[in-house]
């Protein structure tokens, strides 16, 4: 690899001695007010390169939350601390507004959200803290765009913007800290997974308003958190982590109405956008009649949710083990009875979030493969994350028709699933981060006509993902400008085949120690209509991310 480069450089250096002659005979040949020209050129353009410099180190030190805010009352607070961030988000379609399947597509941002995020930590004694986490969304993209397809704040106004005490507080706990036990206390998210993709991360539901376009840098702001106790105990190699967590928190699914709605999803924006009962959940586009979701209630203890997990050190080597006794982030559509108005017949349908049981697997593997060709010392990291689920319930379409013809079915039926994936990161010369990670989804005793369930494949009896990451920063730049592409290949079988890939470019740059920016590039290509990526192959966008930090 460094004698690739080396030659490389060398044929892209110009020959000295031609370089040169051709320097004097063009000096020869020109007037002297063209030389004169050239010079003012050349002061100019290092009046312009000062001017820069000068701008980058006002730049570097432009922090006016730490300035007028938080230092100010940190001084004044003593055991007090303040972090700060705001963060943009706007995402726009490349590919024009043409509706697309069930969608209206008459807008072409999909995304202009603003989140700012205030930090508190107060230190009450050594080890002993109160943590507030707020957040205040504001979605813009409803208000810029005039658009028949975009309705979803009307279904739930956290769509655009946060506007209750749930989503503003989002984290709120007491902690105790020792060298052998943490004790967490109050609402809070936890990230139990590393990889790309939500295997052993599973504790807290999501905010899936993005659907495909979500990343996994974006977790840490898309998990619900909940109130919970969070216990972990230190022996001298091993840790044992404990939850009790009285709360629920349903996903956020990007339904009628939202950027993100899926195009398979019936009946068309034309009369999803008028029909209250659909919008509130008390129909479906069959027409049948959807009772009120039965959801866990904290005042129950049954109802209450337990998690443990052990972790064991061994030099290089650490494993854990998982389990996760909780309740389906989706309500199950469950059949209750049929009823006959002036349209036909229709179904009777009570949702309820049902108990299930998770088993998961973790590892993590660190090590240097040396006398690597091209390169020497390599090293890499390897980690594995698989989860087991039992009797996860699926939407079983055969049986909601059997359902219609009058014959007994719930319209759901129950199978485990398991779904892993294993990740290999490679640290390369000139700083040059690659990762793999295959990943993997099953559903046992599968057949055709169900829905999607947890933990399964979607679509089909299995589903293989090799994501492939690389990530180059420029050394032009000092690293502070870095380029990544992600490859998503999709792929499934017996029956579908190639569901399609997702492609991300990235460009993000470092203006400072508080500043960062990002302009990104996202490609769905491949695939059918009706398949995972294959739906949005008309939601090719451009956007940029910009942070601020204080």
């Amino acid at each position: 690899m460094n004698n690739e480069v080396s030659v490389n450089k060398l044929l892209l250096l110009p020959n000295p001695y031609g370089h040169y002659k051709a320097r004097l005979g063009f000096l020869k040949s020109v007037p002297t007010l063209a030389l004169g020209l050239i010079l003012s050129c050349a002061f100019e353009s290092q009046a312009a390169s000062d001017a820069f410099g000068s701008f980058e180190r006002k730049l570097a030190t432009f922090d006016p939350g730490g300035r007028y805010l938080t230092k100010p009352l940190e001084r004044r607070l003593p055991g007090l601390s303040i972090n700060g961030s705001y963060f943009l988000w706007a995402d726009s379609l490349v590919s024009g507004q043409e509706g697309i399947g069930f969608r209206d597509r008459d807008f072409s941002t999909v995304q202009a959200q603003s989140v700012f995020e205030l930090e508190l930590n107060y230190r009450l004694s050594p080890g002993m803290e109160i943590t507030s986490i707020n957040h205040f969304l504001y979605d813009s993209v409803y208000d810029i765009e005039d658009a028949d397809g975009l309705y979803a704040d009307r279904v739930d106004e956290a769509f655009q913007k946060y506007d209750d005490f749930n989503r503003i507080a989002r984290e709120l706990y007491f902690s105790y800290r020792t060298a052998k036990l943490d004790m967490v206390l109050g609402k809070q998210q936890i990230a139990w997974g590393k990889m790309d993709g939500q295997f052993i991360d599973l504790i807290n539901s999501m905010d899936l308003r993005e659907s495909v376009q979500l990343e996994a840098s974006d977790y840490e702001l898309r998990r619900l958190p909940m109130w919970m106790a969070n216990m972990t105990y230190y022996f001298e190699d091993v840790s044992l982590n404990v939850l009790w967590i009285p709360d629920f928190e349903a996903n956020l699914n990007p339904g009628y109405g939202a950027p993100w709605s899926s195009p398979l999803l019936p009946p068309g924006d034309a009369n999803a956008s008028i029909n209250e009962p659909l919008l509130n959940n008390r129909s479906n586009a069959a027409g049948d009649r959807v009772l009120q979701t039965q959801r866990p209630d904290w005042q129950h203890f049954s109802d209450h949710q337990f998690a443990a997990r052990i972790d064991v050190a061994n030099g290089a080597l650490t494993w854990g083990l998982v389990y996760y006794y909780a309740f389906e982030r989706d309500p199950v559509q469950n059949i209750s009875g049929r009823f006959t108005d002036a349209t036909g017949d229709h179904l009777i349908i009570e949702p309820e979030h049902e108990r299930l049981h998770h088993f998961g697997i973790t590892s993590d593997y660190a090590w240097v493969m040396s006398g690597v060709p091209g390169i020497g010392a390599l090293p890499v990291v390897f980690r594995a994350e698989a989860l087991y689920t039992k009797d996860a319930h699926f939407t079983d379409f055969f049986g909601m028709a059997a359902a219609r013809a009058g014959l007994m079915s719930s319209g759901v039926s129950k199978h485990d699933t398991v779904r892993g994936a294993l990740a290999f990161e490679f640290a390369m010369p000139a700083n040059v981060t690659a990762i793999f990670q295959p990943s993997f989804y099953y559903t046992f005793d599968w057949r055709r006509g169900l829905g999607a369930g947890f933990g399964g494949a979607i679509g089909d009896r299995w589903n293989f993902i090799p994501v492939i990451f690389v990530e180059r920063p420029v050394r032009a730049t000092r690293d502070r400008l870095k380029l990544n592409v992600t490859l998503s290949p999709y792929f499934s079988g017996p029956d579908r085949g190639y569901q399609g890939s997702k492609t991300k470019l990235v460009a993000s740059y470092e203006f400072s120690q508080y500043i960062k920016g990002s302009f990104i590039y996202t490609d769905y290509s491949g695939g059918n209509n009706d398949d995972l990526f294959g739906q949005y192959h008309k939601y090719d966008n451009v956007g940029i991310e910009f942070q601020y930090e204080f």
